[in-house]
């Protein structure tokens, strides 16, 4: 099992459920080497300013809640190339001002699964921006406003997400497939799916500390001793999938099974 796979398998679970109750629709990618690849392109020539008198709605103000996650795996069961999945109204569906706002990216990846995470999560927080779409993110967070030219225009979350896969298969080589979640029901269906991604980014953001070595092990560099250090539950989890290194020692979960013959552990 891969780093996200219990994430990846708890949501896709909580969507399959909205869609059985009938909350949910699915949509198909538009084309990615058309649609997506010319909002690219208009991404990286007009940077865009949102005023607030010029928003027709904010995705995921703080005042109505968000959550954001990109999640990569190995096995290939947990993705659907190109599929697009909303629950919630979309933007022409709403006279609200705010709505809250979940969107995670799912992956399949050929390569490290903690860095093509690492790289999706780059690309979906700075090249998602364009005309008529504005994104203000914070880690784990998402705050966007649509324009009223863009809304007028009929700008969709189908036709935002076939532009989020079409950047990251344009720029994450590691991918082989690519799906995108939205929800914009609720503060409370938006809260729930916070908590199940909170463990995979605080494993990312555990990751991000340590050291990768030519190896494929990872260094953990920190001073403290692992009995005394508070963020012993999460390394824990992440020894599950992946080798931690302290100096030239592994460290190791306390069961012994799991202790390599040979080398020292550390709980």
């Amino acid at each position: 099992m891969d780093m996200f796979d219990d994430t990846i398998s708890e949501l896709r679970g909580w969507f399959q459920r909205k869609l059985a109750q009938g909350e949910a629709r699915r949509y198909e990618a538009f084309p990615l080497a058309t649609d997506g690849q010319a909002h690219a392109s208009s991404a990286r020539k007009n940077p865009t300013i949102i005023l607030r008198e010029d928003t027709h709605i904010e995705l995921g103000h703080p005042s109505v809640g968000s959550c954001s996650a990109a999640l990569a795996t190995h096995e290939a069961s947990l993705v659907v190339n190109g599929q697009i999945t909303l629950v919630g109204p979309d933007i022409s569906e709403t006279d609200q001002r705010a709505v809250p706002f979940a969107q995670i990216a799912i992956a399949r990846s050929t390569g490290n699964t903690e860095e093509t995470s690492l790289a999706m999560d780059k690309v979906l927080h700075i090249s998602a921006q364009t005309n008529g779409y504005m994104l203000r993110s914070i880690p784990d967070m998402i705050w966007a406003r649509v324009s009223k030219d863009a809304a007028r225009s009929g700008f969709s979350l189908c036709q935002h997400g076939s532009r989020l896969l079409s950047l990251l298969h344009e720029k994450c080589a590691d991918i082989a497939a690519a799906e995108i979640l939205f929800a914009t029901s609720s503060r409370e269906d938006v809260a729930g799916l916070k908590a199940i991604v909170e463990k995979a980014n605080d494993k990312m953001r555990k990751l991000m500390t340590y050291e990768r070595k030519p190896d494929g092990t990872y260094e953990c560099t920190t001073a403290l001793d692992c009995n005394e250090c508070s963020e012993k539950p999460i390394c824990d989890t992440i020894r599950e999938v992946i080798t931690i290194r302290k100096g030239d020692k592994l460290i190791t979960l306390e069961r012994k099974s799991r202790t390599s013959r040979g080398e020292h552990g550390h709980s």
